[in-house]
């Protein structure tokens, strides 16, 4: 069987922001869990600020390489994880600003983790709970099970280790459910026309 293909979404630019190491964290336990794991970092990849989604373009082929390409690989990929800390009682924009370049078809039927931090007492539980419906307008399926880690700045070794046994824990348990359920929906996919 192939390998699964997962696409962690990194939710954060903030100057010294913490979320990458939560991400490359979780990026480190899916692949152990035997799927392929790629980070979108909105500091890496060439986001501007939003003006024409891919799929609002009258002419694609004027779309940038890089972006049909990242399209082309959200629509290969068979779930996702979305790795974000709550701005103002709101998901970060540079979250919404990355995954809005790309049409919901692409996203459709696929099963999408969530992993919060902060650096304060709720670990961003806010932010989980709404970022669901954004996700779910995207046409992803939310799953059960999500992570929420507080006082980030302090879960970390110097090597990128986290010192929580418990948020070590729930990320294994979020790989496992996030594996099956994509393993699920792909066979029911095959074994059934998609509802449109």
């Amino acid at each position: 069987m192939a390998t699964k293909k997962i696409i962690v979404f990194l939710g954060s630019t903030r100057e010294g922001r913490q979320g990458e190491k939560v991400a490359r964290y979780v990026q480190s336990v899916l692949e152990k869990t035997g799927l392929s794991a790629k980070i979108f970092d909105p500091l890496e990849m060439d986001f501007q600020v939003l003006r024409q989604p891919l799929h609002f373009m009258k002419d694609k082929s004027a779309a940038p390489k890089w972006l049909t390409e990242a399209n082309e690989e959200i629509a290969a990929a068979d779930g996702f994880v979305v790795v974000l800390s709550e701005y103002n009682c709101g998901i970060p924009p540079a979250l919404g600003n990355m995954m809005d370049h790309f049409p919901p078809s692409s996203y459709r039927h696929r099963p999408c983790s969530i992993v919060t931090y902060s650096m304060g007492d709720y670990g961003g539980v806010r932010a989980a709970t709404i970022v669901q419906p954004f996700l779910s307008e995207l046409g992803m399926i939310a799953l059960p099970v999500r992570v929420s880690l507080p006082t980030v700045h302090k879960k970390f070794e110097e090597d990128g280790q986290p010192n929580d046994t418990r948020f070590q824990d729930n990320v294994q348990r979020l790989a496992t459910e996030l594996s099956w359920y994509a393993d699920a929906l792909k066979n029911q996919k095959a074994a059934s026309v998609i509802p449109k």
